[in-house]
């Protein structure tokens, strides 16, 4: 059997309201040239029956009784891939018919030490199906300092870019980590170059469920991933102060979304503020690190009046994502 030219892996954990969308939307692509590995994580609602009533040759099924992490079958899925591009899609989320073609249409205008093409995402609210595009910093090249400078301005969706396997094979995802997701593409950055590509292609789903939005998991797993990064051979020496400024603005960024969230664990808090400043003194400087010892000094309950009183004079717009919520 001929490989295809991409492999769609789709990873599932239940999300029955949302995973035939998903799959549809994969074999509804302009780009016919593909495979789709449908993961199933161990699901205990309806998913997988649902998974299971796809009747597509192009479909292949990889179905866990078990919950593992989504590293580990992310990694399951790039084994089991025969594509020469691997694309990641997460469950509740989904592509745009031009997605595939577009992407591998421009990776063939490509060098070969170009392994990763990637666009902005869209965003769609499942209660008041309001749509927006997320901020992305837009850049190509040899970008793995600039990935770590502008990071709040816009970072890499995880089911944005189609990815040559072998940048896959070579960086696997970190298995002790139970969803790296985008933080795999620092390591990527060592030795590919990116290509930006202004048109979105996908859709995110805000549900109020997402795992992006576990601020304080996702930022224990992003320590770990930097952690990797900074001791693997192939990270370049220029980079290690620029990583270490990189840490410092994370601790700051999430303490900061923490307490606007209304977290109560104050001393978790004022230590990652703490460690900020210890890796870059210079973060005294920022007016987000002076609101935020101010915040994480008060009491929850006036912490909790001064988040209401500043949402009410400043109130978050349905379509302001994540990232903006802490720039």
């Amino acid at each position: 059997m001929t490989a295809p030219t991409v492999s769609v892996v789709l990873n599932c954990y239940n999300h029955e309201a949302y995973v035939a969308e998903a799959i549809e939307s994969v074999l509804a692509q302009t780009f016919a040239d593909f495979e789709l590995i449908v993961i199933d994580n161990g699901s205990t609602d309806g998913s997988r029956k649902i998974i299971q009533e796809f009747d597509d040759p192009r479909i292949r099924l990889l179905l866990n009784d078990d919950n593992q992490s989504i590293s580990k079958r992310l990694n399951q899925g790039v084994a089991a891939a025969r594509g020469e591009y691997v694309s990641i899609l997460y469950s509740d989320d989904y592509f745009l018919p031009d997605k595939l073609a577009r992407q591998v249409a421009i990776f063939s205008m490509l060098d070969p030490d170009y392994g990763v093409v990637y666009c902005p995402a869209l965003a769609l609210n499942q209660r008041t199906g309001q749509q927006w595009q997320h901020p992305s910093f837009g850049l190509s090249g040899q970008i793995l300092a600039e990935m770590m400078e502008r990071h709040f301005h816009g970072p890499i969706d995880m089911s944005s870019p189609l990815v040559r396997r072998e940048c896959y094979l070579r960086y696997p995802f970190i298995e002790e980590v139970f969803a790296e997701g985008e933080a795999i593409l620092f390591r990527i950055a060592m030795r590919y170059r990116f290509h930006f590509d202004p048109v979105p292609l996908m859709v995110l789903r805000d549900h109020g469920g997402n795992m992006g939005k576990a601020v304080r998991q996702n930022h224990e797993m992003m320590m770990v991933s930097l952690e990797t990064l900074e001791h693997h051979p192939d990270f370049p020496a220029a980079c290690r102060d620029r990583l270490r400024d990189f840490r410092a603005e994370i601790f700051r960024n999430h303490a900061w979304l923490l307490l606007r969230m209304g977290d109560g664990d104050s001393g978790w808090l004022r230590e990652r503020l703490r460690a900020s400043i210890r890796l870059q003194p210079a973060q005294l400087l920022h007016p987000r690190m002076w609101a935020s010892l101010t915040l994480a000094s008060l009491p929850l309950g006036w912490r909790n009046v001064v988040n209401r009183t500043a949402n009410r004079l400043r109130p978050k717009p349905e379509n302001r994502d994540l990232v903006e919520s802490y720039r």
